[in-house]
């Protein structure tokens, strides 16, 4: 394989980039299966691996995050082996991440034309907290980044030498990506730019327009084959909304909102920068036009700036996981400022990142503790047994993270034989996913989309009158988790060592409580 040489270079020069772009997939392949989780997991990790069990292709919170791509992939993993489904979706999504760097790897070797840069920066952010952290546990992100990472590199490859066949593999990949993640349409408007500048320009043939745009609709095929039959049953409009912000309209639209979250994601995110990454990306970005060009530079920093700004203004409670984008366009930029850095410092720009590929994974290490020692009580809690919170979101290795398992396990044996659970969505699928795998409490409800019993607040009698003499649990007792209603009326206690709160609504039969 074949790539363009950096301007800079010697005329004629190419850089290889088949046996870098193996040598980074093997390794960060090897490194992310191996610390991934081995089962079940949280939130929407568990989510994706319930849909994926069960063959729900959209999902309930829109079409936006139905991702049908990673669905289908994930079915077709299913059929190795069902049985141990969470733990292939969860290696999974670290192949993605390989696939990612090993393609972050090519782009700047491409635009430094040294292969060692290339790797080296591959290296520096295969240990940064946030790609490391998804790259372990089931997660669409990492095989969206895939998809960006390949659309980088060929709109290197289109703006450096203008063809139609990099354009029609442009639109390909980037309508592959929206099926896989609304992700992909964040830089599609600077695709769509560069491509009228070429045309403008004659650069490209007319007609390429027409083959780009087939090409696209190829890709996106499974995401339009759910949106057009929503606009058959809804209504365009509808469909359309769901398909560009499904249940997270607000969250997508916020021009002002902060999360209230918003201190831990900024110490998370900050996690990410306990390396040379940053430093070096600000000499790239300095000299970026020089270095690249004119037209390549305003490109490649357009990309960035509207991965950087959708990251800042989208206040959800998981709001670091949305910086993977932005960090690998930092990367990007880093492997120029070390490009840059090389002509007369290299050695101290290698020594300093050989140094960060050891610092960040060894502060990953100790953090728990530093800041367990550091906030003492502030520390927040969740009613999560088994599961601890600093470590959980401060460490990305989970190949000895279990938490959800064991608790779910705890859990169904407290509500058995019959009784009915209350989820949270932290819980829901986790409690789910072991009741089918394992078998355990198989006579346990565990309530998930309206089933099986009805909205107290709707009707109390009704809800009393399905429970009958089962016995009613919640995994919490939050002010929002459980309807406000039932609050009011139920006594909800949690006795010591166990896992769940017994819900005693007094009139509705025997005591609930254990």
């Amino acid at each position: 394989m074949e790539t363009q040489t950096n301007p800079n270079e010697p005329p004629g020069r190419t850089v290889r980039v088949a046996w870098l772009w193996t040598a980074v997939f093997l390794g960060a392949t090897a490194l992310y299966v191996g610390t991934a989780q081995r089962g079940v997991s949280w939130q929407d990790s568990g989510m994706f691996q319930w849909r994926v069990l069960t063959g729900d292709v959209t999902g309930k919170l829109g079409l936006a995050l139905a991702h049908p791509l990673y669905i289908a992939a994930g079915r077709a993993l299913a059929t190795v082996s069902a049985d141990h489904l969470p733990a292939l979706l969860n290696a999974f999504s670290g192949v993605g991440m390989a696939v990612a760097l090993a393609n972050l790897a090519a782009v700047v070797a491409i635009l430094t034309g040294r292969r060692w840069i290339g790797l080296l920066i591959a290296a520096v952010l295969a240990v940064a907290h946030t790609p490391w952290w998804l790259a372990t546990i089931a997660e669409v992100y990492t095989w969206s980044i895939a998809g960006l990472t390949a659309e980088l590199w060929l709109l290197v490859l289109l703006i450096r030498r203008p063809n139609w066949q990099a354009l029609a593999a442009l639109a390909l990949v980037s309508g592959l990506g929206w099926s896989l993640h609304n992700f992909a349409l964040l830089p599609l408007p600077v695709y769509l730019a560069a491509m009228i500048v070429l045309l403008a320009r004659r650069k490209l043939p007319g007609w390429s327009l027409a083959v780009a745009a087939a090409a696209y609709v190829v890709g996106a095929g499974p995401y339009l084959a759910m949106i057009v039959p929503l606009a058959a049953r809804a209504g365009v409009v509808e469909a359309v909304r769901s398909a560009l912000v499904g249940n997270y309209g607000r969250q997508v639209t916020n021009l002002a909102a902060v999360s209230m979250h918003w201190k831990a994601n900024a110490a998370l995110t900050a996690m990410n920068f306990v390396s040379a990454l940053l430093p070096l990306a600000v000499v790239g970005w300095i000299r970026f036009r020089k270095r690249l060009g004119g037209a390549l530079a305003a490109a490649l920093a357009a990309v960035t700036l509207i991965e950087i700004v959708f990251y800042v203004r989208y206040p959800v409670p998981d709001q670091f996981t949305f910086l993977l984008p932005s960090l690998v366009l930092i990367a990007v930029a880093a492997g120029v400022g070390l490009a840059v850095l090389s002509d007369a410092w290299r050695a101290a720009a290698v020594a300093a990142c050989l140094a960060s590929i050891v610092i960040q994974p060894a502060f990953y290490a100790l953090a728990p503790d530093l800041a367990r020692r550091q906030m003492g009580s502030r520390v927040r809690e969740r009613e999560l047994p088994f599961r601890d919170e600093l470590r959980y979101w401060m460490t990305p290795w989970k190949h000895n993270e279990n938490s959800a398992e064991r608790f779910a396990r705890a859990a169904l044996a407290q509500a058995a034989p019959n009784g009915v659970i209350l989820p949270d969505s932290t819980s829901e699928h986790p409690l789910l996913l072991v009741q089918r795998l394992e078998g355990l409490s198989p006579r346990v409800a565990v309530q998930y989309e309206g089933q099986p019993l009805p909205p107290y607040s709707r009707n109390p009698g009704r809800f009393r009158r399905i429970l009958g003499d089962r016995r009613l649990f919640a995994v919490t007792s939050q002010p929002g988790d459980l309807p406000r209603a039932l609050s009011s009326d139920a006594t909800i206690e949690r006795a010591p060592g166990n896992m769940l709160y017994s819900i005693d609504l007094g009139g509705s039969g025997p005591s609930t409580r254990p």
